[in-house]
Parts: C-alpha cells; structure tokens; sequence
C-alpha cells in the first residue's frame, strides 16, 4: 500500500484528539459536544437555569399575562360604561325633548281653544265667554269620543277582516292541495257517525 493511504487508514482506526476552537479537546465523533466549560459538567449534563429560576420566570410571565389580561377586561368593562352612560344621556335628552314638544303642543291647542271659545263668546251681545268655553268643550269632547268609537270600529273590523281572509285562504289550499278542506272533513265525519 502506498504510505499516504496507509497513514489515513490508521488515522482513522485511531483518531487522536485535536484541539478545537478554544483550545479544548475535539473529539472526531461528536464534534465539540459535552466538552468544555459552558458545555455542562463532566457527565455532559447541561448546565441551565435551575429549576427555581425557571420558576420565577413562569412566575413573572404569569404576573404580566395577569396585568394583561386584567388591562384587556378593565377596558372592555370601561368601554360597555362610556357606552351605557352615552345610553343614558340621550335617553334623558329625548325625555326632556318629549316633554318640551308635548308642553308646546298642549300650549298651542289650549290658546287655540280658548281664543275659539272667546270667539264664539263675542258673538253674543253682552260678551258670554262661557258660552264659548261650553260650547267648545263640548265640541272637543264629542269629537275625541266619536273619533275613538270609530277608530276602534275600524281596527275590530280590519282585523277580523283579515282573519277571516287567513282561515279562507288556508281552505283553498286545502282544497287545492287534498280535494277537501277542514269543512268538508268535518261534514264527511258527521255524515259516517249519523250512518
């Protein structure tokens, strides 16, 4: 064999340690695992954290996903505050708007009234203002009874209306979709007991 090939086979049969960066063994298998001083102990164990450091560290993460999460839900609480107290302000506003609004209008219908009444009063030869009032009163009053009587008229038969309509509607599609309705039903089956 040739000297060169066979100084290579024996360097490999037996690697001899060489020195790695720092000026430690190397080891040829392993490369510069487990070896030197930052590399663990002599039984190549890792020389981390200990496991009370690791503690204080889980302890403070925890801490700070406390302060975090408390943050978020003070945040979420103040906001659904500012929100019910915006609520409660324009509900106040609205109030104090219907309350205004219906004094105006209660206003305006009451000089309209009364300047009808004393309209009526001049007519009169001496002046009779409580005619006038009387005979207003009595015109308001008649008017809002006879505008509820009809109302009320009118919305008892549009609905009974539309109820009647409802019940006729769902017969022809009975009749449409079995041949016979609910009353034809009902009459064959009165018809069978009489048998």
């Amino acid at each position: 064999m040739d000297a060169r090939v066979k100084s290579r086979v024996a360097a490999y049969d037996q690697p001899a340690a060489q020195q790695g960066a720092a000026g430690e063994a190397y080891s040829a298998s392993l490369g510069n695992v487990g070896m030197g001083a930052d590399a663990g102990d002599a039984n190549g164990h890792d020389e981390g954290p200990s496991p009370a450091e690791h503690l204080k560290e889980a302890a403070t993460r925890f801490a700070e996903l406390k302060e975090f999460a408390s943050y978020y839900v003070g945040a979420k609480l103040d906001g659904i505050k500012v929100t019910l107290r915006n609520v409660g302000v324009y509900a106040a506003l609205g109030i104090v708007g219907l309350i205004a609004a219906s004094a105006v209008i209660t206003t305006a219908v009451v000089l309209l009234l009364v300047g009808l009444a004393l309209g009526i009063g001049k007519m009169f030869d001496p002046d009779q203002p409580w005619v006038g009032a009387v005979v207003v009163g009595l015109l308001v009053l008649g008017g809002l009874a006879g505008g509820i009587i009809f109302g009320l008229k009118w919305l008892t038969n549009t609905s009974r209306k539309k109820l009647v309509e409802k019940y006729e509607n769902r017969q022809r599609d009975q009749r449409i979709n079995f041949g016979e309705d609910v009353r034809g039903r009902r009459e064959g089956v009165g018809e069978r007991s009489a048998e």
